[in-house]
């Protein structure tokens, strides 16, 4: 599997691969509320929060806006992707997740 450096610019076909290497995977976000990613047929990427159940994606598009913003500032709080996202909590899990994983192997 591909590794993400810290410094390197994410695109969305990296949040996919993210997405499909922690598939199933127990995740939290920043505020350790548990959930799961998925991948969905059409490509998108999804988060299934632990308390509902009940997958969410906001789109390609925002998952896109997402990342240009954090390519630009490497920010991991939320708050700072209020207007392009509502899933920037999870996004920065995965990314944490992968961060995570780096630093082990």
């Amino acid at each position: 599997m591909r590794r993400m450096p810290r410094s390197r610019t994410l695109t969305y076909d990296d949040l996919v691969d993210l997405a499909r290497r922690f598939e199933g995977v127990p995740l939290e976000t920043v505020t350790g509320k548990p959930y799961t990613v998925g991948v969905a047929r059409t490509g998108e990427v999804f988060f299934t929060p632990a308390s509902s159940g009940y997958g969410q994606s906001d789109g390609r598009k925002a998952a896109q806006r997402f990342l240009e913003r954090y390519n630009e500032t490497k920010s991991h709080r939320p708050g700072d992707y209020g207007d392009v996202t509502r899933n920037a909590s999870y996004l920065i899990g995965l990314i944490h997740a992968s961060e995570a994983v780096e630093e082990v192997e």
